[in-house]
């Protein structure tokens, strides 16, 4: 009996995975530079290697859709350099197609545009480690910070012939970027102004998660113990994981984005499930060490470095060698990195003269932390007006 009900079972779900089984689009699959082709921009791909031996891409988009498509289009531009938070990649800011995605709607208004990638994703690599040395998942936002970025930045320049760009850091890219000029604040020279969306700095609002796993259940160590050392997930079991949890009409009876919107906010109304299973199916590795140092500075309520361990001294990062104009945009909704958090950072700033501006980064009284990526009107809510500050900014500093 057991064993029929068995069968019965598995001839239900395969049938459930037949039926569902074209619901991934194709963008669920392609790499950052055939989404770019497909969407009628031109593309250009470099490689950067940083001082302690990573291998990263950039994607640049040199051009609009609406104009010349070589790189000589790109001379004389002013140029863009956005950054990825954590489990993303470059293709965060081109995934929603022409007219909602970051990236396009920049080259379109005649900005040189760059994507970079942070160390651990698909599109970076080692010198000397593959994947499966653990030594390749020994870092945590502070080489971001301190190694990644500066390579990034130091890359686009000597390919522009610029001597400054605009940064534009969402969440870890904004943590990223405090890493680099408290570690590193020769790069406040060349960085004209830093737009930071939602940056994950402080976070005591997650002390009870990241204490209950880290501490209580020391999970990530025990992952270690069996020889796993990031977040990553098989491309086979992540598409059956979405087709048959992650995919429903209704965001109700999506489980996924269910607790998803219990730690960043829930907004329904800009919930669309063909957006979220291409979210979900561009899932990028993440190292235990960044979710181990995030949850150091959400224990300690501190913004502090790693150096010394999970469990070791406290050391904050130095935000009075921030010397770059810093506008700070939060979401009114916004439970990850919440707005009572970037105020509390945008008084530090001050405190300093850095502060440019502090608000909420829309009018939607409901924008979360995905909303600044994969909102379904992010066109009309986000995208437009933002383009209208960093054309302030430029005119401002540049």
């Amino acid at each position: 009996m057991a064993g029929l009900i068995s069968r019965v079972i598995f001839i239900l779900c395969c049938f459930v995975l037949s039926e569902q089984q074209n619901i991934l689009k194709k963008e669920a699959y392609q790499t950052v530079s055939q989404l770019i082709i497909s969407a009628g921009y031109p593309v250009e791909k470099h490689r950067v290697t940083t001082t302690d031996g990573y291998i990263l891409q950039l994607h640049r988009i040199p051009a609009g859709k609406r104009t010349a498509r070589k790189a000589s289009s790109a001379k004389g531009k002013k140029a863009v350099l956005i950054c990825h938070g954590i489990l993303g990649s470059s293709s965060d800011f081109v995934i929603m197609g022409p007219e909602k995605s970051l990236a396009y709607s920049l080259a379109d208004d005649g900005y040189d545009v760059w994507l970079t990638n942070l160390r651990g994703n698909i599109y970076t690599s080692h010198q000397n480690y593959t994947r499966n040395n653990p030594k390749f998942w020994e870092y945590s936002f502070h080489e971001h910070g301190k190694y990644d970025l500066p390579a990034s930045i130091d890359k686009v320049l000597s390919v522009t012939g610029l001597s400054k760009i605009l940064y534009i850091g969402y969440s870890m890219g904004g943590a990223s970027f405090f890493v680099m000029a408290s570690e590193r604040p020769e790069y406040n020279d060349k960085v004209i102004s830093f737009l930071a969306l939602a940056p994950a700095v402080y976070l005591p609002n997650i002390k009870p998660i990241a204490e209950f796993l880290l501490k209580d259940l020391n999970i990530l160590d025990q992952f270690r113990a069996q020889g796993i050392h990031s977040v990553s997930i098989q491309r086979n079991v992540l598409d059956m994981f979405i087709k048959s949890v992650c995919y429903s009409k209704k965001p109700e009876n999506n489980i996924c984005m269910r607790i998803i919107y219990m730690v960043i906010g829930n907004d329904e109304e800009q919930y669309d499930k063909d957006i979220t299973a291409l979210f979900l199916a561009r899932f990028q590795p993440a190292s235990f060490r960044q979710l181990e140092h995030f949850g150091k500075v959400a224990m300690t309520d501190v913004f502090t470095s790693w150096e010394d361990g999970l469990w070791g001294s406290v050391k904050p990062y130095n935000f009075s060698n921030v010397r770059v104009p810093v506008t700070l945009l939060y979401g009114e909704n916004d439970q990850l990195t919440e707005k009572s958090q970037i105020l509390r950072l945008a008084a530090e700033l001050n405190a300093t003269g850095v502060l440019d501006d502090v608000r909420p980064a829309s009018s939607w009284p409901k924008f979360n932390h995905l909303d600044f990526i994969f909102a379904y009107d992010i066109d009309s809510i986000f995208i437009k007006p933002f383009l209208t500050t960093i054309t302030s900014l430029f005119n401002k500093y540049g």
